[in-house]
Formats: C-alpha cells, sequence, structure tokens
C-alpha cells in the first residue's frame, strides 16, 4: 500500500481514530472507504443500503452508541475508551523538501511503529497500546519543506538516527497523485 488507510498507526491511536470516525468526524477520503466496506459487508448479509444511507449511521451517532454498546458488553470501560494518549514524548516529523507527498509505504511505518512498541515481532514481545504515529499529511498533500508531516508517539525516546529514518520513507515529487483505495471487488 502507497499509504496506511487511515491517519494513524499503534493501538490507542487507532482507537482514537475509529472514534472519531464514527462521531461523523473522519477524514473524508477514510470515511468514504468505511462506507463501501460497509456497503460491501451489507451485500454480503443480503442488506442493500446506499453509501449515503451508512454515512447518516455515522453522522447521526447510531454507528457510535452500537460500538459502545459492543464494547460495554464484552466488559470495557467507556471511560478508558475515550481517555487521550499517554507517553512520554510527541516528536514532529518535518517534511525534507518541498513537493507533494507521493508515498507513506504503510509496510514500512506499521514496521517502524513496531519497533517502538505498537506492535510484535514475535508473540512474546511486550506491547505499549500508546505509542504510534499520526499523520498529518497523506500521499497527494502538497507539503512545504519543514511542515510536520507526521507526529510519533512514544514512552521512548527518539534519535535523530530514527527520525532520518521515518523521514527517508516518506516520498516527495512535484507530480499530482491519485490513489483508488479500492482496485477491484470480487464477488
Amino acid at each position: 500500500m502507497s499509504q496506511p488507510l487511515g491517519k494513524a498507526i499503534g493501538n490507542r491511536l487507532e482507537i482514537l481514530e475509529a472514534i472519531e470516525i464514527l462521531k461523523g468526524n473522519g477524514r473524508e477520503d477514510i470515511s468514504h472507504f468505511i462506507c463501501e466496506l460497509a456497503q460491501i459487508m451489507l451485500g454480503l448479509a443480503d442488506v442493500e443500503k446506499t453509501i449515503e444511507e451508512i454515512r447518516q449511521h455515522l453522522e447521526n451517532g447510531q454507528a457510535l452508541a452500537k460500538f459502545e454498546e459492543m464494547v460495554a458488553a464484552q466488559g470495557g470501560d467507556l471511560e478508558d475508551l475515550y481517555r487521550p494518549v499517554k507517553v512520554a514524548h510527541v516528536v514532529e516529523i518535518p517534511a525534507q523538501e518541498t513537493g507533494v507527498i507521493s508515498a507513506l509505504p504503510a509496510m514500512e511505518f506499521g514496521l517502524y511503529a513496531m519497533r517502538l512498541g505498537a506492535g510484535r515481532a514475535v508473540k512474546s514481545d511486550d506491547l505499549d497500546y500508546e505509542t504510534g504515529i499520526v499523520f498529518e499529511k497523506k500521499v497527494g498533500d502538497s507539503v512545504q519543506k519543514g511542515e510536520i508531516v507526521a507526529k510519533v508517539y512514544t514512552n521512548g525516546k527518539i534519535s535523530s538516527e530514527l527520525v532520518t529514518e521515518f523521514q527517508k520513507y516518506v516520498k516527495i515529487n512535484d507530480g499530482v497523485q491519485s490513489l483508488r483505495e479500492i482496485i477491484e471487488i470480487i464477488s
């Protein structure tokens, strides 16, 4: 993938992004993508809904209410669900040049976040549920040198080498980029 689907990588950060989407406040491209996926899933259950009907559930609070109901039914703590991220460090990652973001390779950033503690390489690795990345830019966005591309949330220190490594994964060129999230639906 040329970029992560959403803005966030990491357990707490992804939950907070999902809540924003369920409130109807998500980034338009990911919200539309989720509505398309929901339409496909509903179709598999022989329930026909338009994208607009599905979007209404995000905007009117029904989707969020159902999510909260599922969390509560599994013994989840709704207050904890909404708490902000608690980390020792938030490191802003600036763009190294001016241009258009052409790639934010999901695999590389997923592995990067894993090394910070947001994921496991092996089952016995510890997880830091707070650690992760939030992208301020996406593929196709214009960026100025020095403008913040992402923020890294971590409880460990981020060396200048790790910042440089992150920046090398951010591909910037001078052309316009277009994406299609769903390439083909296989029935």
